[in-house]
């Protein structure tokens, strides 16, 4: 007998708008803080050309592309549905309206994409568990650091994780109520999903798992394994002219795209591709998880895998499968968790199922008074949104160099791990250079120039990168210490004294050298080893690297 789907009540499903517009407004007010990342062109110029522009249209400025130059990987098969909206709204509210600056439009899409993955998370969780699971799981992701900070400029992780999320959803669906719509949304979902990022192949690996694992024998179920292919290939036909050859290109490109560029994880050197080891994602995740976060979720992992049922075992299998391709140490992975963002989901249904498990236990001891559980609920659900909330704060708008107490928070990580990764930071470098470098000045922006010059002014972009790191007047480097070999700066950087640094929590994330203050001393390297990765390379000139997964 086909099952009804349980009714979203009134007052959940307000609560549900309200915190999904709460955020939404957060995010809306802080936008303009946020700053372009590493691999914005690659996806700038791949959008603008799904659109019919050239690249030389919506770019004219002579910015200085080195390494894997932008401009000539416009067929780089990255999801069209990923590419296109950032792009249309900057030709929209920056380029035609010009209500915005072109940061914050090209972000506007990724912020309404993360702020719907809040909405998702909490309608799964109400129709699968309770209002109050679904209402702690969207504030746990809403206020997860490095989920907050992606939500503003990583154009690919967050939709990814999203349309990931809504497939969880939808294919849960599918199984309980049995429908024929659902069958239809999950397989759609399943197209969209394949048409944002290459991720969303775990997708029916899941499905199929939880399916067998529940010995799940309705036929109209196991349709979906041929449609949702079909569906996926058909909608990418529709955006490319040779889709099965850009199947192609698409394993390639995702195959090594990350080859060889260098990890660090705990102070110690591996490379992407080659010998990163296969604990890498559950070490990253524990430490860059809240620990208030990381308790509750030990706790729901536990009482699920206690008292296992058929949408537990979903969470599950929706935390780990997409983590077992690192057992094998030619997938390549860096920067952080944005590579398995959409773990970040079910992390935060577990930690909501640990608390509501934790917050039932304290209810139901019978040595607390009866008086003192309101007291004692209340404290600690406000301590508990208090500390999130702080965290968030205090590393304003660098949340993606959080790391926990672990390792002694962004502190006790600084020279073991990269801190900003992607050279978000780089943007209130260049301002700081805008308003203090004197007319004409030279300035050099060792790592990400293309991106970071978009905010530089007129006269100082006309000179940008046109003489070495030490001819330059000013000289821009960001902290991403794994690649201070890449970049042949790792004397340079103890040669000479900084004018201005971008900080957070007292850590430098960007220096501004300025070369006529060079220290009487070498000073000693704050890190331990060396690059294993480009050593054998260095007779090359030093480049900005190849786009990242």
């Amino acid at each position: 007998m086909k099952r009804t789907a349980k009714p979203i009540h009134r007052k959940p499903f307000v609560w549900g708008i309200v915190l999904v517009l709460v955020f939404l407004a957060i995010h809306l007010a802080v936008a303009r803080d946020y700053g372009l990342t590493w691999d914005f062109h690659y996806h700038f110029f791949g959008g603008a050309k799904f659109l019919g522009y050239n690249w030389n249209e919506i770019e004219p400025r002579p910015l200085p592309y080195t390494g894997l130059d932008p401009r000539t990987t416009l067929d780089l098969p990255y999801g069209p549905i990923m590419s296109i909206p950032p792009v249309a709204s900057f030709l929209l509210f920056s380029k035609a309206l010009h209500l915005l600056p072109q940061d914050t439009a090209y972000n506007l899409p990724i912020i309404l994409w993360g702020v719907a993955g809040i909405g998702v998370l909490y309608v799964f969780m109400y129709q699968a568990f309770s209002p109050g699971v679904a209402i702690v799981a969207a504030l746990f992701l809403a206020l997860t650091p490095r989920y907050f900070a992606d939500l503003h400029n990583n154009m690919k992780d967050i939709p990814s994780a999203v349309v990931f999320a809504l497939n969880m959803w939808l294919v849960w669906r599918l199984v309980r109520f049995r429908r024929l719509k659902d069958l239809i949304l999950a397989a759609v979902g399943f197209a969209i999903a394949f048409n944002v990022k290459v991720n969303s192949i775990f997708i029916p690996v899941i499905f199929a798992v939880w399916l067998m694992v529940q010995k799940t024998q309705k036929v109209r179920i196991f349709w979906y394994f041929l449609l949702a292919p079909l569906a996926a290939l058909l909608l990418w036909s529709l955006f490319w002219p040779d889709p099965i050859g850009q199947l192609m290109h698409m394993i390639t490109t995702f195959g090594v795209g990350t080859d060889n560029i260098e990890v660090l994880l705990n102070g110690h050197w591996y490379c992407s591709g080659k010998n990163v080891p296969w604990y890498y994602p559950y070490w990253y995740l524990a430490i860059t998880t809240p620990l208030v976060l990381l308790v509750f979720f030990l706790i729901g992992l536990i009482r699920l895998i206690r008292h296992i049922r058929p949408i537990g075992l979903l969470l599950l299998l929706w935390f780990f499968l997409p983590l077992t391709r690192y057992l094998i140490p030619k997938i390549g992975v860096i920067d952080g968790i944005r590579h398995f963002e959409e773990v970040l989901f079910p992390l935060s249904a577990l930690a909501a199922i640990g608390a509501d498990h934790l917050i039932r236990w304290i209810k139901n001891r019978r040595c607390i008074p009866n008086a003192l559980h309101q007291g004692i609920l209340t404290t600690f659900l406000l301590f508990t949104f208090y500390f999130l909330l702080f965290t968030i704060y205090s590393y304003h708008p660098y949340q993606i160099t959080y790391y926990n107490e672990l390792v002694g928070g962004i502190k006790g990580a600084f020279g073991k791990y990269d801190l900003d990764y992607w050279g978000s930071s780089q943007k209130q470098a260049v301002l700081w250079l805008n308003g203090h470098a004197p007319k004409n000045s030279v300035v050099n922006i060792v790592m990400a120039a293309d991106v970071a010059g978009t905010y530089l002014r007129p006269d100082l972009l006309s000179r940008l990168n046109t003489t070495g790191i030490s001819e330059a007047d000013f000289t821009v480097v960001l902290n991403r210490q794994s690649f201070f070999y890449r970049y042949h700066i790792t004397d340079y950087i103890r040669m000479y004294e900084p004018a201005y640094t971008v900080e957070t929590q007292g850590v430098p994330l960007v220096w501004i050298y300025d070369n006529k203050r060079k220290k009487e001393t070498l000073q000693e390297p704050w890190w331990g080893g060396e690059d294993p990765c480009i050593a054998k390379y260095w007779v090359i000139p030093p480049s900005s690297g190849s786009p990242a997964q």
